[in-house]
């Protein structure tokens, strides 16, 4: 029974799912060591603690998949550690100023992953050996692709660039040779193998000194004759090694520009932000930052390829192949450039749904104030109207939270922004003038207007709104693009309602059952503001309040009191008496005032 399994796929999958998607080797490395010895142990392939018995995998003991799998992950496992000694190398060189330590003896550290990498070839060329063995035709194919692309690095790596350049390129012939016993699932990884190979055999050719430009693969994808009658269409896969560029072409030869632009150009921003454009009403704030997050990707992506490519520009010479990589760092600024302004304008149309819902909400509350204040004062008619509210209160929360509020002003700085990377553009040579940087200006400078007069007419000044809105339509009649048929249609529409209520506004009806308008709040007066009733005054008006102290007086019994009309006659009758009063009888004491009243 033959071996059957998808070796390019395996290897694929657990590169990317465990570190080199952000070219962790050490992670890598760290992985394929566990995965190893998990491995071992499943097919009993573990040493004894006590005595060393040398387990291997051979011809006659690989009967699982899992057999090819290991001597798979032992090769990935040699380049992935010489992979992440280079990265150390290369930070250990730039921290000493390219003075690496050396031992006396033994290999130089610059040159222990060339080691690795020979061990890596050992474990590919004994991986094709069983699978020619045990294995299916294809996983046969598979290994022996897989042997000459490891050979093909470490001759690159000991810098023996043509039997590198002839490895590559016979192994994109064995993997070009799986298109006809491969699914479409299982093209597409291989195609991304032949392009990698592409991009090393390209490399080589420049270390050679010979013309990239000169090298002609093989087209990767025919669709043959079907429903629409097409033979033989290539498509270009990736559309990286080739940038068009103010009607020039230029090659890109770097691999980690390439890679990086690939990445870019994998990532599904176009398709999520139709579909939820597609949608109406504010966006939930989770699928917003979905896309959010997607845009921001494809900018990271495209700013590692620029950093690559201004590397390139500052290691090339001069001549003509200077002012290539100079273009392709033009052609990369303004792809940043174009994504900022992508994301910018969708972050202004998501500011935009949320002031609509903002207006809605706060116009809806203010109908309901107004319906209960003139509700009849029967309870029944309360309480209907009181249910009423609370329905439209559930109705309106669901659409739009009070964090969530968004003022025309906001959705105007955006726009404003977005008008700055417009402005990066076209600093770019051959950029400033063309008819999509243009339309795309125009855009710009008509949010502004419309915006702003927006906020004219959230303050009810339509006679001011309404020349903004005329300027913004201006802006646009020469524009064309996908930004410019919605906001054309919300401008005319704005124009058409600001029409009619200037008419009205001007109606003498109108005129009589509206107030006039207040200015400021200091000069509001009784007639034109209201107060609520059952709220309190805070704080309270002055208020004179009655008072009455309780004094206690601890000296009223040593003050004389005016005493009464008969004491007062015997105190006289006793005085005038006085002086022949011969027994020496004292005069009547008249009676004082106690605490409770006269003579107590």
């Amino acid at each position: 029974m033959t071996i059957d399994f998808d070796l390019t796929l395996f290897i694929k999958e657990t590169q990317l799912q465990h570190g080199l998607r952000a070219e962790d080797y050490t992670r890598y490395h760290h992985y394929t060591t566990n995965r190893l010895a998990a491995l071992r142990q499943q097919l009993s392939l573990s040493n004894d603690k006590k005595r060393f018995l040398r387990k291997e995998v051979t011809v006659q003991n690989a009967t699982d998949a899992r057999h090819l799998m290991l001597l798979a992950l032992y090769a990935e496992r040699c380049w992935a550690e010489a992979e992440a000694m280079q990265v150390q190398l290369q930070a250990k060189k730039e921290a000493r100023g390219g003075d690496a330590n050396k031992p006396k003896g033994g290999v130089a550290p610059a040159d222990q992953y060339r080691k690795r990498l020979n061990k890596s070839v050992k474990w590919a060329a004994k991986l094709t050996e069983v699978a020619n063995a045990v294995a299916s035709e294809r996983v046969q194919q598979e290994c022996t692709a897989y042997l000459k692309d490891t050979a093909g690095r470490c001759y690159a790596a000991h810098g023996k660039f043509k039997e590198a350049k002839e490895a590559f390129l016979l192994a994109r012939e064995t993997y070009a040779a799986l298109r006809s016993t491969s699914t479409e699932t299982q093209w597409i990884v291989i195609a991304s193998k032949l392009n990698e190979l592409d991009d090393r055999a390209t490399y080589c050719m420049q270390r050679l000194g010979e013309d990239p430009s000169s090298y002609h693969p093989a087209p990767i994808f025919h669709t043959h004759g079907g429903a629409t009658g097409d033979e033989g269409v290539s498509l270009q896969v990736g559309g990286a090694s080739q940038l068009s560029w103010n009607g020039r072409t230029l090659s890109v030869f770097s691999i980690k520009v390439k890679d990086a632009l690939r990445e870019a150009q994998a990532v599904e921003v176009e398709a999520t932000e139709v579909k939820l454009r597609e949608t109406r009403g504010p966006v939930p704030v989770g699928q917003s930052n979905r896309v959010l997050d997607l845009m921001d990707r494809r900018i990271n992506y495209y700013n590692d390829a620029l950093a690559h490519a201004r590397q390139d520009l500052r290691a090339a010479q001069e001549g003509v192949g200077k002012t290539e990589y100079q273009l392709i760092v033009h052609c990369i600024l303004f792809h940043v450039a174009h994504e900022t302004l992508r994301r910018t304008l969708f972050l202004a149309a998501l500011y935009s749904r949320r002031f609509e819902a903002t207006e809605r909400t706060l116009r809806a509350g203010g109908r309901q104030l107004s319906s209960g204040s003139a509700a009849a004062s029967s309870p029944q008619v309360m309480k209907h109207h009181s249910q009423q509210q609370q329905q439209q209160q559930r109705k309106k929360k669901s659409e739009i939270s009070p964090t969530q509020f968004a003022s025309p002003l906001e959705v105007v700085r955006l726009y404003q922004a977005a008008a700055g990377s417009v402005e990066e553009m076209e600093l770019l040579p051959g950029v400033a003038g063309r008819d999509d940087v243009e339309s795309l200006q125009a855009v710009c400078l008509a949010g502004q207007l419309f915006y702003t007069g927006e906020s004219w007419r959230v303050s009810q000044a339509w006679v001011t709104a309404m020349p903004f809105y005329r300027d913004a339509l201006v802006m646009l009649r020469e524009a064309t693009g996908p930004y410019v048929a919605d906001l054309q249609e919300l401008i005319e529409q704005r124009l058409m309602q600001g029409a009619a209520e200037v008419v009205l506004a001007t109606s003498p009806s109108a005129s009589s059952a509206t107030a006039a308008a207040v200015g400021y709040l200091n000069e509001a007066g009784k007639e034109t503001v209201g107060v609520a009733q059952g709220i309190m005054r805070f704080p309270p008006d002055f208020q004179a309040a009655p008072c009455k102290p309780v004094f206690v007086d601890i000296a009223s019994t040593f003050v004389d009191y005016p005493m009464e009309e008969e004491a007062a006659t015997e105190v006289a009758a006793s005085q005038k008496g006085g002086n022949g009063n011969t027994s020496g009888a004292k005069p009547k004491e008249a009676k004082k005032k106690g605490w409770f009243g006269w003579g107590s």
